[in-house]
């Protein structure tokens, strides 16, 4: 038993760059007005925030269309994050009266290129685990699992909306994202999901039942209130980053479902698909993901969705837990911190340090 994330700050997550320097989230961060270029970079740190929430916070501050905005990944959101983004035509002066409870933005430099989706190298986690384990061996290498951040932790839907979209079924899609019930979720939010499901098509009557909290739920509604059958142009109300996230968090399933067969198999392998419509098949195991899902690899180019489309790519089945450490060793609780390439997850490093159950 070992509980992480009791708080933000026990969740330190750094961003890495390209060049592999540590965004720290205590540094002294200074513009450096030699810089040209079209975008200013910054370092922002966010506490306790959701990635896209804390994007379109800054948007709504600065005055400026998200679009504006860039950033390499997502980061958690029950943690002290740091990362770069890059905002389009802005100067560091339009910073100066920028106030958002629990971010921060630093204006590094300014350059040509702007920030964008898997422009760093990982991340640096620093983490407190709550525990009465002792960490007995720290493995060469752990097995390279999406975490459950990818697909929810109180409504994992995220894969099976995705699902939905690779097989061209928006409406189940919505129906999925706005109806599917989790027992632990707020009882508000269950008893508008239960009203919906038994009341499919009522759209405006189910905006008054929805929480103002549901963002991205009540922006389906409001578009559906007025288009009841538009259910493609519905999911495109929502940002584009969170449309991908369901392709991806359903690519991400079939990846951690060969890992799983790789392993039960004993198998040597360094790499497994990211299942797309390019995606080259290399054996009996990696076919016998798709005819277990009965999926075609030209499901993934989206004629329904283009935008949606994806092309595949590989990934490493096992990776290195690079520059591991104890920073701190108390009674009951541990401090650890160790980086990690882009795309992998602290908690299922965490997971193979101390198995059994998790709380968080």
């Amino acid at each position: 038993m070992y509980q992480i994330k009791k708080s933000p700050e026990d969740f330190v997550v750094e961003e890495i760059t390209p060049n592999e320097d540590v965004l720290e989230i205590k540094k002294d961060y200074k513009f450096n007005p030699e810089t040209k270029g079209n975008n200013l970079i910054c370092v922002l740190i966010k506490d306790n925030w959701e990635q896209n929430k804390a994007i379109r916070a800054i948007s709504n501050s600065l005055h400026m269309s998200r679009r504006r905005i860039g950033f390499a990944g997502t980061k958690d959101k029950r943690a002290v994050t740091s990362q770069r983004v890059s905002i389009n035509n802005a100067e560091p002066k339009d910073l100066e009266n920028f106030k958002v409870n629990r971010l921060k933005l630093f204006p590094l430099e300014k350059t040509r290129e702007r920030v964008t989706l898997g422009d760093l190298w990982g991340n640096r986690f620093t983490l407190k685990i709550e525990t009465d384990q002792e960490i007995k061996e720290v493995p060469e290498k752990i097995p390279n699992y999406y975490g459950h951040q990818r697909f929810g932790k109180v409504r994992p839907i995220t894969h099976l909306v995705g699902e939905a979209l690779l097989k061209k079924n928006p409406e189940e899609a919505v129906k999925i994202y706005l109806t599917k019930e989790f027992p632990e979720e707020n009882p508000e939010s269950l008893k508008a999901r239960r009203w919906l499901k038994e009341n499919w098509g009522e759209f405006k009557e189910a905006l008054k039942k929805y929480p103002t909290y549901l963002h991205y739920e009540r922006i389906l509604l409001h578009h559906l209130s007025e288009y009841p059958l538009d259910h493609i142009n519905a999911i495109r109300k929502l940002p584009h980053n969170l449309e991908m996230m369901f392709i991806h968090a359903y690519q991400s399933h079939l990846f951690n479902e060969y890992i799983d067969e790789i392993k039960d198999k004993n198998l040597k392998q360094e790499e497994g698909p990211i299942y797309g419509y390019n995606t080259e098949i290399k054996n009996e195991y990696e076919l016998r993901i798709l005819e277990r899902h009965d999926l075609d690899l030209s499901e993934f180019k989206n004629t329904l969705m283009p935008e949606l489309s994806e092309k595949g790519e590989r990934r490493k089945l096992f990776i290195e837990l690079k520059d591991f450490e104890v920073l701190k060793e108390g009674e009951g609780f541990y401090i650890v911190r160790f980086s990690l390439p882009k795309g992998s997850y602290a908690t299922v490093a965490v997971e193979q340090l101390f198995g059994g159950k998790k709380d968080e």
